[in-house]
């Protein structure tokens, strides 16, 4: 079977057999189930992850409430980057929604193939940069849309996604009770958009 994350990095740059050879050994693929959590909030990020299969969320939890941040879905890295840069605890979960693959790139790892490959660094970059664009796509959501346009928008962008997320972490995401999120999805619905 051809290593997905090889195939992702090449599709931004192509490796050469060396880096592929590293990659191989260095980066195992594991599948994880359901609702397990990769990290937990006060745990160091130790590692960057790479969904092959499934979809992790990002949450808080506050006063006791999950609130969700963001989903990650196949061919997106997910990490707390906060935490796995200066190795503090993090302050937020990472949970699998479904049985997910998963490729593990470790952090001893990471400043191996930094050391032993540094063109490796301009492709961290890209993807860094990639996850920034997202970010800030979300943020200005969250201020330039309500949770009715918001939903509408994610619809649009990742139909297949949501049939696959509960709608309670749906309804935390949009910032929104699941009994409100029920009443916008009945006026999309009423409006023919659905």
């Amino acid at each position: 079977m051809k290593n997905p994350l090889i195939s992702y990095f090449n599709s931004y740059l192509e490796l050469n057999a060396e880096e592929i050879n590293f990659l191989d050994k260095n980066v195992p693929i594991i599948n994880i189930e359901g609702h397990h959590h990769l990290l937990e909030s006060g745990e160091t990020a130790s590692a960057f992850y790479f969904v092959i299969e499934g979809i992790i969320r990002m949450y808080y939890l506050v006063d006791g409430v999950e609130k969700t941040t963001f989903f990650y879905k196949e061919n997106d890295f997910v990490s707390s980057y906060e935490s796995f840069t200066k190795q503090t605890p993090a302050e937020h979960y990472l949970q699998t929604v479904e049985k997910s693959k998963i490729a593990v790139i470790e952090d001893t790892v990471v400043t191996e193939i930094i050391g032993k490959f540094p063109r490796m660094e301009m492709l961290a970059r890209i993807i860094m940069e990639r996850e920034l664009i997202v970010y800030q796509d979300i943020l200005a959501s969250f201020i330039t849309m309500n949770a009715e346009q918001r939903y509408v928008e994610l619809m649009k962008k990742e139909p297949q996604l949501w049939q696959r997320i509960p709608q309670y972490h749906i309804a935390t995401y949009l910032g929104v009770s699941p009994e409100t999120l029920s009443r916008i999805k009945n006026r999309i619905r009423k409006k023919g958009f659905s």
